[in-house]
Parts: C-alpha cells; structure tokens; sequence
C-alpha cells in the first residue's frame, strides 16, 4: 500500500462523525452551497470527521482552515487526493511543501504578478466582448456552454501558445479530473493529461515563441541550469488544472446570483467605469461564490485543537465555509456589494495561496463590464433543469439565461 495512504479511522471520537460526502449531491438541489450549508448549523463541531472516500477530516472554522492552508509543519500538500489514488500527480508548486515549493513558485509567479495580468488585460477584454457580442442578439445561451467555459480555456490557450480548436478536448478532460471519485478513471485520466501536455511540450520545443510553455522550458533554476522534465510537466500539469475549471464555476456562480438579484445586477452595472466600487463589488461575488474545496495531507501524529489526529489523515478546506463565518464577517450570508474589509480565503492563504488569483480576478471583473454593457437584464430560463456537480471545485453545468433582444 502506498506510504502516503491513510489508516483506519480509529482514533476519531464517535460525536466527531458526520455522514457527509463531498461528491454526492442529493437530487433536485440545482446549488450545491446548499449541501455545504447544512455545516453551518451552530451545533456543528468546528472539525468534523466523514468516513465516505476512504475518510476525512472537514475543518469548519475560518481560523482552523487558515491554518491548514498556512500551517505547512502540520499539514502538506503532496499526495492528498481524496479518495486516496497511486499515482498522482505531483502539481508544482502547489503539490510540494516549502521549502522546494518556493523554487517552483519561483519559476511561474513572474507570469501572473499584477503587471503581468495588466498586460493580458486587452487580450481578455477582447475576448470577453467577442463572446458576448456572438450570443447578444440571440436573446438567450446557456452561460456555461457560451461563455463561461470559453472564457478561461480559451485565454488558457492563448497564453500556452495552443490551439483553441482543441477547447472540448481539454474540458473533457478536466471535467474528469474535477470530478470522478473512481479510482481507475481517474488513474486513466491523469495519464491522459499528461500526454497531451508532453506531446504539446515537445512540439513547442521544437517551436519556440513567447508563450508559458517556451518560458517554462527555458526556465532555468539558481545554478542556471534548466529545470528537470519532470518538474517542467508538473508545472505544466497545475497550469492546466489550474486555470481551467475554478474560474468557469466561480463565473456561473455570479451569473446565476445576478440573474436572480436583479438589484445587485443594477448596482454593478452602474459602477462598471469605478474601478475601486467594482473591485470591491468583485471581491464579495468572490467571497461568497467561493467554489474550491481544498485537500491536505497530516504530516505526522498530532494533537490539533484538542483532536488527535494521525500521520496521512486527509483534511479538506472549504472555502465557501471559511467565508460564512460570522465571527469573521458581519452578516456573512448576506452579499453587501460595498462591504469594506473582506479578507475572503477564495483564493487560499499562505505559501501556497492560488498564483493566479490576479488573473482570475481579472478575468471576472473585465467579463462583467463587458457582459453588463451589452446584457444589463436577463434571468434564468424558466422550466430548464439546472444540473450541479460537487468536488473539489463545485459548480453547474450547465446555466441557462434568457433577456430581450
């Protein structure tokens, strides 16, 4: 069995167990923050313990889950898939620990600093506009479909030098990735995505230019030497993930709020040219749309908070959790669009808090400038059945919109 496996949960307190499992949604629930919410009961332990996906601990407290992410002595990030699976990827940096994490951070932060992002600004403003002025005068589209699967995949390849004809390709896999809690399709799944990726870093360095995959095979470490192969597909591998999936949920998750807020929808769409009052509005739709469920792995047998926990222990971090807390933020159920201090955990926090947090916030804001001013009206279409999905990354699958043409 695999060293980095966990073994049988007997050392959790029987009131610490709840029957919850993070891929399961009950039918008939089109939100699955819904599911999640059932956590937030005030009786709830602050870490609980499920059994499902071969065992795990939920921590429920914004404290305790700032921890997990900041605490890299106690809790690592490599091998922590759940359900357990040999292999796995090893996504650099974000699957290794400091302080070999920082060598990696090192080699792709440069790509997704604030400067960086501010030069991709047009090309997504270009994008965005193109996508919306396709569907505007259509009167309806299903989002996910239209634009939020398009949006991010496509800019995605844009920025590795990569042809966008292969778009279905690269959803198809990801969804798999995102989503599967079989073994051997996901075992199968992770070998597939490697190859594209080898397959597609092997022709670009036979062709170089100045996309992420050029930089990353040129890329060379503190002795000037060039980064192993291995190191660069991992790399390459958590771009891939990444970049993806997270971005096209959280888009669905504001649009479907703003389909059915229409006075939220009228708010940002009159501070669309204030960047500080969109900013602002933007990070709330962030914090309270947060859609990642985060793995880590117990690096050895400890005590955490008064619970005993053991070496392999897998414990997920739900964001969405973190940013209901109410001894953190006033009214934290409520989206107060001019909310002034928000220090959301959407984006993680610690040595390992997301890279591309700047381009997703970009990516966010320039859609809903570009979508409000030609779409400032629309609403979900009646009668049609949304399909949701839980996970690691939770969101919809599909989104439905209708407005006057």
């Amino acid at each position: 069995m695999n060293s980095y496996f966990p073994g049988p949960p007997d050392h959790v307190p029987a009131e610490l167990i709840r029957d919850f499992d993070i891929f399961a949604l009950p039918p008939g629930i089109e939100d699955p923050l819904v599911k999640w919410g059932e956590l937030l009961a005030p009786d709830m332990p602050k870490i609980i313990y499920t059994k499902r996906n071969g065992g795990h601990w939920i921590f429920l407290d914004y404290e305790d889950i700032r921890e997990g992410y900041r605490n890299d002595d106690g809790f690592s990030t490599y091998q922590t898939p759940i359900p357990p699976i040999d292999p796995h990827p090893v996504m650099q940096p974000q699957g290794v620990d400091p302080p070999e994490h920082k060598k990696f951070r090192s080699l792709l932060a440069p790509l997704f600093t604030p400067m960086a992002v501010k030069r991709m600004e047009s090309e997504l403003r270009r994008r965005s506009s193109g996508l919306v002025q396709e569907i505007a005068d259509r009167g309806s589209c299903d989002f996910v479909r239209d634009f939020s699967a398009i949006l991010p995949t496509g800019m995605f390849l844009y920025l590795m030098g990569m042809s966008e004809e292969r778009l279905p390709e690269f959803h198809a896999l990801s969804d798999v990735f995102m989503r599967s809690n079989d073994e051997a399709v996901r075992a199968a799944n992770i070998q597939q995505i490697y190859a594209v990726i080898e397959d597609y870093l092997d022709w670009r360095a036979q062709h170089p230019g100045d996309d992420m995959g050029s930089l990353l095979l040129n890329a060379r470490d503190e002795n000037g030497e060039p980064f192993p192969r291995m190191d660069v597909l991992n790399c390459a591998f958590l771009l891939f993930v990444a970049g993806l999936d997270t971005v096209t949920s959280t888009m669905t998750y504001i649009w479907r709020y703003l389909a059915i807020t229409p006075e939220a929808r009228h708010k940002i769409a009159g501070m669309l040219d204030d960047r500080e009052k969109l900013i602002a509005a933007s990070e709330e739709l962030l914090r309270i749309n947060a859609v990642s469920n985060i793995y880590r792995r117990v690096k050895h047998d400890t005590t955490f908070h008064g619970i005993r926990m053991k070496r392999n222990d897998r414990v997920v971090l739900p964001n969405n959790v973190a940013n209901r807390d109410g001894s953190v933020f006033s009214n934290p159920t409520t989206i107060d669009l001019e909310r002034e201090v928000n220090t959301h955990l959407t984006f993680g926090a610690g040595p390992h808090r997301c890279i591309g947090s700047h381009l997703a916030k970009a990516e966010v804001m320039i859609a809903l400038q570009e979508w409000l001013r030609r779409i400032p009206d629309f609403s979900l279409e009646p009668g049609v059945k949304i399909e949701a999905y839980l996970g690691p990354v939770m969101g919809m699958r599909n989104l439905p919109l209708v407005w006057k043409s």
